[in-house]
This record gives structure tokens, sequence and C-alpha cells, in this order.
């Protein structure tokens, strides 16, 4: 036994020894970086449809927001369009897809398989146990490559699971090369408590290259539950006073602005301070759902310089239509904590306390989503207005702004989809409930009212009927509409 006992000692020291020479793949300087299309909404190959500008965001929620995610593409996948060159799904007419947490696996899939994306998601992917995973990082010594290394925290290992499972070595070279949709996938900057958006405009702030960035470690920092995963860490360059990196134009006229309580100062105030030399050597990653669990922020920070006028978008004086779509898959409030004459579980309170500055943020959060679809479809339609005697653009063409929230707990208020809601939020859930998320995913995005308002005003629509389990009234989308027009 002593000596069998010794051999595994050496076994495991020799595993160990090898883990210590594992590094992480950081992100490089702009002027190491690989040749290749920046990854920028304006730079990228655009093959969709000259008329419609369609965005698709992803909410947090672990793998019962990835099913349901998943379900709404299906059933984008069912409806058909033509604008007289041919019909297409409206799968292929997504020009940004936005995710966040259990959201951005979703999203990223997507971006990167597209049509294919259906053939294998379900069974490959939506049915893994990721937990085995997480249980084997902590439980396994083989594994134990974060315990002896510097350079290797648990988040590194889980990047690299889902590397091996989805997206097999890309790069975001690879997807620019791919053309649309643009990936937006969201973290949160730890030291600035913002979202942080993966593009090249955002690595512009650190004098950065995201072309060889790995999308896998991308979602791995936006998946990293505070305390259960370590952060994803980024290496800020222009704290190194990088000769190649150029200040963005719109920071400073952005930062002039006087008014304290400007998003568009805020967002300024927000890149100057990666740009600072003296604050920031490193940027530290973790879970998106922490900042913007609706995976909508970041958009809005990322369509910011289109929305204001400040970049030119290449097809702005033929987009007709604007559709911002936030699919939402987050838990539904515990409302039994009203049964109950007192809590005692620590565990239940910092669960509704949680949720509660979430979700009221959230609410927030569509409401600003809705104003940026407004002021999208503006910013399109004043694209090439003559000019009046004042000065102004007269006589601009219409584009149509749409905006829609499409949300788990807005389905009809039965049984099954109490259930489904009440799934924890986590990256292994059962087979059938995986069935019965996407099957809900589908129905929510075919009974939504501002949906079905969208495809009503547009040419040569073909979509399926309106599933039975669709309700009438749904709140949550009316909230945000009356909201807004007070605005």
């Amino acid at each position: 036994m002593t000596a069998l006992r010794a051999s595994v000692v050496t076994v495991a020291l020799l595993v160990l020894a090898a883990c210590a020479s594992l590094s992480a793949q950081t992100n490089r300087p702009l002027e190491t970086a690989i040749n290749g299309p920046a990854y920028r909404i304006d730079a990228i190959p655009d093959n969709t449809s000259a008329e419609l500008f369609v965005v698709l965001s992803f909410s947090g929620g672990g793998k019962r927001s990835s099913a349901f995610g998943y379900g709404a593409l299906t059933a984008l996948r069912e409806i058909t369009v033509d604008f007289g060159k041919g019909r297409r799904k409206l799968t292929e007419e997504i020009d940004v897809v936005t995710g966040v947490s259990g959201g951005s696996f979703t999203a990223s899939a997507f971006a990167l398989k597209r049509d294919a994306l259906f053939e294998s998601y379900v069974d490959e992917f939506l049915k893994y146990d990721l937990n085995g995973e997480i249980f084997g990082i902590y439980l396994l010594p083989w594994r134990w490559d974060w315990l002896v290394n510097p350079n290797w925290g648990t988040n590194d290992e889980m990047a690299r699971v889902y590397d091996e499972l989805l997206f097999k070595g890309t790069n975001y070279g690879d997807l620019a090369r791919l053309g649309r949709p643009f990936l937006g996938v969201q973290a949160t900057d730890f030291a600035n408590e913002a979202p942080f958006i993966f593009s090249q405009d955002t690595f512009d702030w650190i004098c950065s290259d995201i072309t060889s960035y790995p999308v896998a470690r991308a979602v791995a920092a936006s998946n990293g539950f505070p305390v259960l995963f370590t952060p994803i860490s980024l290496r800020n360059y222009a704290y190194d006073d990088t000769q190649s990196c150029t200040r963005p134009k719109w920071i400073d006229s952005y930062a002039g602005i006087d008014d304290e309580l400007s998003r568009r100062r805020h967002l300024a105030d927000l890149a100057t301070s990666y740009l600072d030399k003296r604050k920031s050597a490193y940027v530290h990653l973790l879970d998106g759902g922490v900042s913007d669990n609706l995976a909508l922020r970041g958009f809005i920070q990322l369509l910011a310089p289109i929305s204001e006028g400040t970049v030119e978008y290449e097809r702005m004086n033929r987009i007709q239509h604007v559709l911002i779509v936030s699919v939402d898959g987050q838990a539904e409030p515990d409302r039994e904590l009203t049964d109950v004459p007192y809590l005692d579980s620590m565990f239940r309170v910092l669960g509704a306390v949680t949720s509660t500055a979430i979700d009221r943020y959230g609410f927030e959060t569509l409401i600003h989503a809705r104003e940026m679809t407004g002021r999208l479809a503006s910013a399109f339609a004043r694209r090439d207005c003559p000019a009046g005697a004042d000065g102004k653009p007269t006589a601009c063409r219409k584009v149509e702004p749409h905006f829609a929230h499409v949300a788990l707990y807005d389905l009809a208020d039965d049984e099954k989809r109490k259930e489904l809601a009440a799934i924890p939020t986590g990256l292994t859930i059962a087979d059938e409930n995986v069935d019965a998320l996407v099957e809900a995913g589908r129905d929510a995005v075919l009974c939504d009212k501002d949906m079905r308002r969208f495809f009503s005003g547009l040419p040569n629509v073909v979509m399926p009927p309106v599933p039975a389990r669709c309700r009438a009234y749904r709140p949550g989308s009316e909230e945000v509409n009356a909201e807004a027009a007070k605005r």
C-alpha cells in the first residue's frame, strides 16, 4: 500500500508539474496582431438585405436562456421575407447578434455556424453536462492546473471546454471573414463596473487587435460567475503607451458635453479610463449579467456612433425598417416569498435581492433600448436628406423603428411555463426541459404582438400560424411601451 500510495503521489506531482507550463492566450497589441478585416460592425462583409436592419439580443440565465434563445432562432428561421431578390429566412437577415452569460453561447454559436447550428446544437451543446466539467475542475487532481499555475485559472479551463464543444479554435478574424451577423459578446469589467463588449471598437480602448482573440475566451468571460470562476484578463497596451494606438475621434466630442448625466459623456469617460496609462494596466472580466443581463447595453454602446451620426454605415440610405428583438429567458420572480411568515434561508434572501436589482435595472435597460431603436431609425432616415433654409435636414424618408421584448415569463400562464421559468440558473438542465424551453422560445416569438405587428408591415412575408398557447395581454411589453412613450 505504501508503494502504491507513493506511486499515486508521484504521478499526481508529475501531472501538476506539467500543468504549471500552461499559459492562457492573451490579447495581442495592434502592431503584432495578424492581418485581416477589423471586427467592426461597419467593416465586416454585409450579406443581408439592404431594406432591413435586424438586431437580436440573448439574455443571461444559464442553459435555460441558451435553450430559450435557440428556440427563438428556430421561429425566425421559419419566417421568410422577399425584397425582390428571392425568398430568404429571417435568420439570414440578422445584422447584429449579442449575448450575455448563458445567452452568449447561442449568440456566438449562431454567428459562427449560421444555418448549420440547427443540425446539432441541441444534442451537442444544450444537452451536454457542463456541470460535470465544473465538478471535474475542482475535484479531479489532473485538472488542478489552476492550483499550481498563476497564469491559468478555472475560467481558462472552461474556455478550453467551450472551444472543444463549439468553437474549434475560431477567433474574431475568422468571424470577420464570415460577414454578418456581427457578434457582440458582453462581459463585465470588474474594475469599472461596466459592460465590456468584445469588438474592435472596444479593443481600440486598450490598443489591442481582436482578430486573433479566441471566441471561446470571450464566451468564458461572459459566463464567469464570480467566486466560482476566475476572471478572464486582458492586457491593456494603452498602459504601455503603444505608438500604434490612436485615440478614437468621438471620445473628445462626447467628453466635451456639459452634462454629467449624459450617456454619451459617460461612454467617453469610460473609454478615457482605459486610455489613461495611470489607471488600468489590465482589464479583468467577469459574468456579463452582473452589469446587464439583457445584453442590450453593450449593443447600445456599440451602435452609439452610428445613431449619433459620427460613423457612416454603408447602406444607411436604403434601410426601411429597424428591428431590435430582446430575447429574454430570465427566471421569474419568486412569488412564494409572500406565502411564508419569515425568511430563514440566506440563499433565498440573497437570490431575491439580486433578482430584484437585476430585474429593475433590466426594465430601465429595455426602455433605453427602445429609445435607441428610434434614434437609430432617425439616423438612417437623415442620411442624404436635403438641407432646408436653416441648414437642418428636411423631407427625410421614413424609416420604421420596431422593438420587441420576447420573454419566457410572458407566455401563457400555465404550469409548464412556471416550471420552466423556475429552472435554476446553471449550465446543465434536464433533457426534457431543454426540449420544452426550445418549444417555448419558438412560441414566444410567434406569440409576440410587437413581432407580428412588424411582420404585418413587410411585403411578401410567410410565417407560421400563431401557437395556441399565446395569451392576449403581455404586461411586460405594455409597461415598457407606455413608459417609453412618456419620455
